[in-house]
């Protein structure tokens, strides 16, 4: 029977499945979308000698930054009523296949049409709530993301600016494979971004290393 097999995610249903990672790939979906202005603005006499490089990373800093944890407990307050309807979904599904698996053998074939059908739509229903609700925490994740990384790269190129870097490398963009940690500059980039976006209600500062 297909709906004795149907396939859901398990439970507990997950809301959190939309990582940093997936997020960041769709905001840094141009390579070089977040090079520091300082480069764009370089003379090209300067651009013609030896380049100052540093590198940022934006998801560690979505991960440490106040602002950050803010949004996603806010994300999941959010959510957490939409959870709770699915997983009972979810638990109303499988009493209904562990049922019908206790009771074919006795069952005429008309009982079992009826309760296939049932768990069908049962299953079909479940899928849809869960893939809506998913998409919709996506969303909103994304969009609370986007603010942080805009405000992200006007600390960034501050940075540069004061230290007079040509290009800043984000490392989860493609294409980077190693840079060093002598030139990282995500610290200095958290501590900046906390210190200009303090959280109220419950929010925490995550400590950070002294800036390089």
């Amino acid at each position: 029977m297909s709906a004795a097999r149907c396939s859901s995610p398990s439970s507990p249903v997950r809301f959190a499945a939309w990582t940093l990672g997936a997020a960041l790939a769709l905001l840094l979906a141009s390579p070089g979308a977040y090079v520091a202005a300082a480069a764009a603005h370089v003379a090209p006499s300067a651009q013609a000698a030896e380049l100052k490089i540093a590198s940022v990373d934006y998801q560690k800093a979505l991960e440490s930054v106040a602002e950050g944890e803010q949004a996603r407990k806010k994300l999941e307050t959010m959510f957490q009523s939409k959870k709770a309807a699915i997983e009972q979904m979810k638990t109303n599904l499988d009493a209904m296949q562990a049922d019908y698996q206790k009771q074919s053998v006795l069952l005429s074939d008309t009982a079992k049409k009826q309760k296939e059908d049932a768990i069908d739509l049962a299953g079909a229903q479940f899928q849809q709530a869960y893939q809506q609700s998913e998409g919709e925490m996506q969303q909103a994740y994304q969009g609370a993301m986007e603010q942080l990384i805009a405000k992200m790269k006007t600390i960034t190129q501050g940075i540069a600016t004061e230290r007079g870097y040509t290009l800043v490398i984000e490392v989860n963009e493609g294409g980077v494979v190693y840079t060093s940690p002598s030139i990282d500059i995500t610290d200095e980039l958290i501590k900046r971004y906390n210190a200009a976006n303090p959280v109220t209600g419950g929010g925490t500062t995550p400590t950070t290393a002294p800036a390089k």
